[in-house]
């Protein structure tokens, strides 16, 4: 990826502007969107996480893994999957869960990365 590519968003009325790197997972919080980042940032977006997904789309290795969440899979540190369940552990820490009905494309889409 080229160092120099980033994202525009925008936090608190103003635009910031993310290498998608940084980006370790986005969380929606009702018509709001929080960025996780690396070295312990958060930013709050007042989009919705659809608006971030769009943005992400080209990024192969972003992947919303239910409703709610976005992952960066370079960040991921342990996957834990089973028939109907499955988590994702990111190298911050968090433990995420996998919506059943996205566990397989996350496995195939993991794969190719």
């Amino acid at each position: 990826m080229n160092p120099s590519f980033t994202l525009r968003f925008l936090s608190g009325g103003k635009s910031k502007f993310i290498r998608p790197d940084e980006i370790i997972f986005l969380e929606s919080k009702i018509n709001y969107t929080i960025l996780y980042l690396t070295k312990g940032r958060t930013l709050l977006s007042a989009r919705n996480l659809q608006v971030y997904e769009q943005k992400l789309m080209g990024l192969p290795y972003f992947f919303r893994i239910h409703r709610g969440v976005i992952i960066n899979m370079l960040h991921i540190e342990k996957i834990k999957l089973e028939k109907l369940t499955g988590s994702v552990y990111l190298q911050s820490g968090e433990e995420l869960s996998i919506s059943r009905r996205r566990i397989k494309d996350f496995e195939a889409r993991y794969k190719q990365i």
